[in-house]
């Protein structure tokens, strides 16, 4: 593993900041009958600090940029520690794919944001069935919904997160050297 030095510390910082200030001030909420989703650009930041630091530093910026923003936010708060892991799994995921092959293009770019992003959704669907099921004690049709709803909003923005990450990173693959 390599030492951690003061560009790469700053690079993770910046990465921080970037997943939240995307998070909270670029996304439209949703409101629905079983509470409150959004459409964000805090996704395709992680996707970007997996892909252009490595899986780990990625990883680390994602879930730290997710949780600020959860923790500054009361509807979200409760959530925090399960974000920072679904958020950490989605940049160490894109940085994964990306980093174990040689050859860095943009439909490995492509391919690692989707995979990323993927894992990202399942596991917060898989989240949100819990919570609903288990500890909001709905009933499974009103889970259901709740999770149809939230996954189609998550494909979504999951999808504009992809193609921002990947226009976006193939600017700047050159330009910031981890």
């Amino acid at each position: 593993m390599n030492k951690i030095n003061t560009r790469k510390l700053t690079l993770i910082a910046l990465f921080t900041a970037l997943v939240f200030i995307f998070s909270a001030f670029f996304q439209i909420p949703i409101s629905t009958p079983f509470g409150q989703t959004r459409f964000h650009l805090g996704n395709a930041l992680c996707l970007m600090a997996g892909i252009l630091m490595t899986p780990l530093y990625g990883g680390l910026a994602s879930g730290l940029g997710s949780v600020i923003f959860d923790l500054t936010n009361p509807i979200y708060f409760a959530s925090a520690p399960f974000t920072f892991i679904n958020k950490f799994m989605m940049g160490f995921v894109a940085g994964l794919v990306y980093h174990r092959s040689k050859e860095k293009n943009k439909k490995l770019m492509a391919l690692a944001g989707i995979l990323g992003q993927l894992t990202y959704i399942v596991l917060y669907l898989i989240y949100s069935f819990i919570k609903s099921r288990y500890f909001m004690d709905l009933s499974l049709q009103a889970t259901m919904t709740e999770v149809i709803q939230k996954g189609s909003v998550s494909l979504f923005n999951g999808l504009i997160s992809v193609i921002f990450a990947v226009i976006l990173g193939s600017i700047l693959k050159d330009r910031i050297k981890f």
